[in-house]
């Protein structure tokens, strides 16, 4: 699959809302995580002069970003009545969300840097072989993909987020990482990726273009005066 045919599914199939909706939902998850840690709903908070729990409790942030990507990209599926799939993997019980609009299939993962490889998985790999294949997915996933999406000749496309590596602390643990990538079949390589923070993916698609609305044509100023024409022979009053 060339760029230029993951281009065009883009452009067909991924609205811009959709991911604009995915971004603040992220922001929001992310900034819930940091307070449930910092300042948990009940708890007592302790006045932190050494910062003796700070090492533990940006762990415990770090370790909640796949559940925000999940939370966020379920909430957003919902927002926009995009059909999604909840499911628990047989191998692990590892929880996966993936939703589909259009030919596309989309879910999150999180990562370190922008510069993260591909970390293959047997229901990455499995999704991922689906690039625009009639075919029928061969991993057993309990329940099968029949109930709301049908992943038959899709294309995968992941949406990778993460934070700063940083102190505890609001700027350090807020979303500071966000991209989209489209993985091979063999989930080995990025066969496209782009920065949605930075307007890179906005760019790509040409988002800020077509959402423009259209330039008003100029409008002619009619000059005529209406007068009442006068019957021929017609002679004035008055005079």
């Amino acid at each position: 699959m060339s760029q230029f045919d993951i281009l065009n599914v883009l452009h067909r199939d991924l609205p811009e809302p959709f991911i604009a909706s995915l971004q603040d939902t992220l922001c929001g998850e992310y900034a819930k995580a940091y307070e449930d840690v910092a300042q948990p709903a009940g708890g007592f908070v302790t006045p932190r002069p050494n910062s003796e729990w700070d090492s533990v409790d940006l762990r415990a942030v770090r370790n909640s970003r796949r559940n925000n990507g999940l939370r966020a990209l379920l909430r957003t599926c919902r927002e926009h009545g995009v059909p999604f799939e909840v499911k628990s993997l047989a191998c692990n019980g590892q929880t996966i969300v993936v939703g589909q609009i259009g030919q596309i299939l989309i879910m999150t993962e999180p990562i370190d840097n922008l510069s993260a490889r591909p970390e293959p998985a047997v229901y990455k790999l499995d999704l991922a072989a689906s690039h625009f294949a009639i075919r029928q997915l061969e991993l057993d996933l309990g329940d099968g993909w029949r109930q709301r999406i049908d992943p038959r000749n899709t294309m995968l496309v992941v949406i990778q987020h993460g934070m700063r590596i940083g102190g505890f602390n609001r700027r350090d643990t807020a979303l500071a990482m966000m991209r989209l990538v489209v993985p091979d079949s063999a989930f080995g390589s990025w066969l496209f990726k782009a920065n949605v923070l930075n307007g890179e993916l906005d760019f790509a698609l040409n988002w800020s273009n077509c959402h423009k609305a259209p330039t008003d044509r100029p409008v002619q100023i009619d000059r005529v005066a209406v007068t009442l024409k006068k019957r021929p022979g017609e002679k004035e009053i008055g005079r």
